[in-house]
């Protein structure tokens, strides 16, 4: 929908009757844009950006709601539709933020910048904090009427105001013992994509521009999950991290979900965990090999394919030496050129389990490289000898290729050695 809106010999607005509510609002706040005449379009349909609002807010005052201390000056360093997410001028009236829109921020822990804003109510409410009480919550609301939001809106609508102390000294009070599987924790939903779902959202880092924009959740394979189940130290509550590092906790965050899989126990095993543990934080974590926000869901044969051609993004990022020599004629160069019955990086080495070559237990220590390399659909029934034989080869490219009088000679000619 388009508003226009005229302005000749004073302040004259002319606009659809149906806007007509939208317009005295947008007037009411900031009547000095029209007041040297011409005509402005707003379209409502349009995303929330501070170039559409100040049209008509040239200048914003205080709330007018007496019950909130609010200020736009003190949010002018936030992007409109961190708040507003819709249009908020409409026919039908003013759509304004709610409570849960300002807990987007508000006490919100955001990992190692720290709290953004203030989480205690009497800041923003002041005298009025005493009578917020949720038309939800009726006089009998003690009694049965919260026993249902508390089983299933818990951590996304009570922990937005109550603490598990409020909860226990209730419950002490009647007698009541009550336990929760729940971490008790305020859950903000997605709310994080107040910000990071606006594509301008950008960071200067190292004199480069890096996006912060979010996109494409809703086709993962985590698309039903929220930010803070993974971004654990992003959060509602003071509690020590696992690392200092908000990239490694996020990675690590996936075993609270998979704890029961046999992933999470096999990766606690892994070379990739022991390094973490010692505070080798450029190792690989869960997030390091599956990736982040993109993690795909593995339901479709296209998938579970591009998966297994994944090597090089899983592995070869940080093994960068021993993916280029990964390169001999039946195995690594049939696997780039991609030969769907040649084996990937984890095929050979494991995967969550994945250990140090030297260690006992590692897939392809010499002892178990037999049945590694002998499964059926590789190299059935080989022996130790084939092992020995073979096995120095899949990884030797360049040892191979400098063994070669030709390709010294030539390495030489051209300055490589």
């Amino acid at each position: 929908m388009i508003l226009r809106i005229e302005a000749r010999t004073g302040i004259h607005v002319s606009a659809i009757v149906a806007a007509a509510l939208a317009c005295i609002v947008m007037l009411a706040f900031a009547a000095p844009a029209f007041a040297q005449g011409g005509t402005v379009e707003v379209d409502t349909g349009a995303p929330v950006y501070g170039s559409t609002c100040k049209v008509c807010h040239g200048t914003i005052a205080d709330g007018k709601d007496p019950r909130v201390i609010f200020r736009h000056a003190s949010h002018m360093l936030y992007a409109c539709s961190s708040c507003h997410t819709v249009f908020p001028h409409s026919p039908a009236g003013t759509v304004k933020p709610t409570m849960k829109d300002c807990w987007n921020c508000h006490d919100l822990r955001h990992g190692p910048m720290g709290t953004i804003a203030t989480g205690e109510c009497e800041k923003c409410h002041g005298a009025y904090t005493g009578r917020m009480r949720p038309e939800s919550h009726t006089p009998d609301w003690a009694e049965t009427p919260h026993v249902e939001p508390s089983l299933t809106e818990l951590r996304t609508r009570c922990m937005m105001c109550h603490t598990r102390t409020d909860c226990d000294e209730c419950h002490r009070a009647v007698g009541v013992e009550w336990r929760t599987a729940e971490e008790f924790t305020y859950d903000v939903e997605n709310g994080c994509l107040a910000c990071h779902g606006d594509p301008n959202l950008a960071k200067s880092d190292g004199g480069a521009t890096r996006s912060l924009h979010v996109t494409g959740l809703d086709r993962t394979a985590h698309r039903d999950n929220t930010c803070v189940e993974c971004h654990v130290d992003f959060n509602y509550h003071d509690r020590p991290d696992a690392t200092p590092v908000w990239r490694v906790n996020a990675g690590l965050a996936c075993a609270a979900c998979h704890e029961h899989s046999t992933s999470a126990e096999e990766y606690a095993g892994s070379i990739h965990a022991e390094l973490i543990a010692e505070g080798d934080y450029s190792s690989a974590t869960c997030g390091s090999c599956h990736g982040g926000h993109s993690i795909a869901r593995l339901d479709t044969e296209a998938a579970r394919r591009q998966l297994h051609f994944a090597s090089e993004q899983m592995c070869g990022v940080c093994h960068a030496a021993e993916w280029e020599n990964y390169d001999d004629y039946y195995h690594g160069r049939a696997y780039k050129r991609g030969a769907a019955d040649a084996p990937s990086c984890w095929d050979c080495h494991g995967s969550h389990d994945v250990r140090a070559v030297a260690d006992p237990d590692s897939m392809v220590y010499p002892v178990n490289a037999v049945d590694t390399c002998g499964t059926e659909g590789c190299h059935w029934g080989s022996g130790e000898s084939f092992i020995e034989q073979s096995a120095s080869l899949i990884h030797g490219r360049y040892e191979v290729q400098s063994a070669n009088p030709v390709i010294r000679w030539w390495r030489a000619l051209r300055g490589r050695g």
